[in-house]
């Protein structure tokens, strides 16, 4: 017969397990949007302007659907999800070789605000990666193939209907195809928004980037 004490330490360790459980994050992701974006203008002062010839972006913004919960499991409306990471994946043809290939690339993202019950996160690819892909100085939004996004994080639901994480491709979308390897892979060159011109542009739009 078990110690009365031990039957409440055994009673205390599941309760806790259970709501361990419980406590999850809801992340849906809504919708992605591309653009073609220039490189931005600022104006200073105390340097010598030089001239330079407007370079394009390809630019990935994803609308997302946040719910946090506190440490009970229970919704909380005005909390916050502790960490997002964001994997971007991106086909494009090769002018060149006529081979398509898969950009990618992460970034981090911490204290989520969800009051507002919405939230936006944005990526990158350089001139320079679209030019030597696409041998165009201007791409269109045409050169790219697909885009995709995977979404996860600590206490982040992933069951059913996420099973394998939170997804949404503008193609091929039940195909999963950022999980296969027929694609010759190009990694890191999606890149988070700190890391671009963009950097200090509509900084009240995003969650702030975790520092690598």
């Amino acid at each position: 017969m078990k110690h009365p004490f031990l039957r409440y330490l055994i009673f205390v360790a599941t309760v806790v397990g259970s709501h361990a459980e419980e406590i999850a994050h809801k992340v849906v992701i809504k919708k992605i949007e591309t653009e073609i974006q220039q490189t931005p203008r600022f104006q200073v002062d105390g340097v010598k302007d030089k001239k330079s010839d407007p370079r394009y972006w390809f630019e990935i913004e994803a609308e997302l659907e946040v719910q946090s919960t506190d440490t009970t499991g229970r919704i909380d409306p005005a909390g916050f999800i502790p960490e997002i990471t964001a994997n971007w994946f991106v086909i494009i043809k090769e002018k060149q070789s006529g081979k398509t290939k898969m950009l990618t690339g992460k970034a981090t993202f911490r204290d989520i605000r969800t009051k507002d019950k919405t939230i936006h996160i944005s990526a990158y690819i350089s001139p320079d990666v679209l030019e030597k892909l696409t041998g165009d100085n201007k791409v269109s939004v045409g050169d790219i193939e697909a885009v995709a996004l995977v979404v996860s994080g600590a206490g982040i639901i992933t069951k059913d209907p996420y099973a394998a994480g939170l997804q949404k491709a503008t193609a091929a979308e039940e195909a999963k195809w950022w999980l296969t390897d027929k694609y010759q892979t190009i990694e890191g060159v999606v890149v988070a928004k700190s890391k671009t011109p963009f950097a200090s542009l509509w900084t009240d739009r995003y969650p702030i980037e975790k520092t690598e």
